[in-house]
């Protein structure tokens, strides 16, 4: 039989309004009494009502998560960073995939407010005028995971992708590459827009032109890695070196590579960007950036939840760049 809260002030001899004052945590009880509520809700075994709860608290201890592709690896260590904090904080998550689409988000976002989420962590490739208007619309806290507002208007946490994408490609120029092919995402978006911008500016430096034909576009995929590197290999242009915009096209573009006899990284060096747990073990290890995802995921967490408990802390309101790492493994040649 369910447990009341009647039964619950019967045990602890009070009324029906000191447990519901307790439950609710509203600080109009005594410690003794508090004490004694919370000693017959253990020993009853009495589960809150939470969606009552929130109705009378206008609080839930629910955050939202949206993610883009939960098939993606570098989002898994996010919303797990994510649901660390989270749960140290005593708040639940709900992960919504939005498949990368406007529509998708739209509905999903409503989805959330009707589960009355306190706040929502927005993880996106992308971040345009559109998406910055539904989520202000939404009316409730959010926070930005790897994209930002660049009018600085809601909080974010990320790294820089510019300069990553630019240290990246100088470092790789300085090792002696100069026939450069990029593969990027066909959907583009904000992520892969900075990336790019970062590796054109490196080239030019160098007095580098990159031929337009060598920019690849495709999805962000093994697939879209393979089928974008057999058209750069197709082409009969010089290629020694081809920079992916995330781990899963380098991975694509390492497999073609081989079924196409070319040796990495003797005859071609592959990169890759978020540096994937697997990328140290294949073969070759894959040269790739290291995002902190995990790291993302929690202070975005933190972040949020300091918004949603009008805690006084600057951190809540910044943008947060965080520090990258370039490691170079087997699929580039040492200088």
């Amino acid at each position: 039989m369910k447990v009341k809260i009647k039964d619950v002030a019967k045990e602890a001899h009070v009324s029906v309004a000191t447990v519901s004052r307790v439950v609710n945590d509203i600080p109009l009880v005594n410690e003794d009494t508090k004490q004694r509520v919370l000693d017959a809700i253990k020993k009853t075994g009495y589960k809150p009502n939470a969606i009552a709860r929130s109705l009378k608290i206008q609080k839930t201890n629910t955050i939202g998560i949206m993610i883009p592709d939960i098939s993606d690896p570098m989002y898994s260590d996010i919303v797990r960073g994510a649901e660390v904090t989270s749960e140290i904080y005593k708040y639940n998550i709900i992960l919504i995939d939005t498949d990368s689409s406007s529509e998708r988000e739209k509905e999903m976002l409503d989805v959330l407010l009707e589960k009355q989420c306190d706040g929502v962590i927005y993880i996106g490739k992308d971040f345009n005028n559109n998406t910055k208007e539904l989520l202000e619309r939404a009316n409730c806290e959010v926070v930005l995971g790897c994209v930002q507002d660049k009018d600085g208007d809601i909080s974010a946490v990320l790294i820089d992708n510019v300069e990553a994408a630019y240290n990246l490609t100088k470092d790789l120029i300085q090792k002696g590459y100069k026939n450069i092919a990029i593969i990027t995402d066909e959907k583009g978006g904000q992520v892969v827009e900075d990336r790019l911008e970062g590796i054109l500016k490196a080239a030019k430096e160098a007095d580098i032109e990159i031929d337009k034909s060598l920019i690849q576009a495709g999805r962000l995929s093994l697939n879209g890695g393979a089928k974008s590197t057999k058209a750069i290999l197709d082409s009969g242009k010089d290629v020694d070196l081809i920079i992916c915009m995330n781990d899963q096209l380098a991975m694509g573009a390492l497999k073609m590579a081989k079924e196409n006899g070319r040796n990495v990284p003797d005859d071609l060096a592959i990169t890759g960007f978020n540096d994937y747990w697997i990328s140290e073990w294949i073969s070759p290890t894959l040269s790739s950036v290291r995002q902190p995802l995990y790291d993302i995921g929690s202070i975005a967490a933190r972040m949020l939840i300091k918004k949603i408990e009008n805690m006084e802390d600057k951190e809540a309101d910044n943008v947060m760049i965080l520090p990258y790492d370039i490691r170079f493994r087997e699929s580039v040649k040492e200088n």
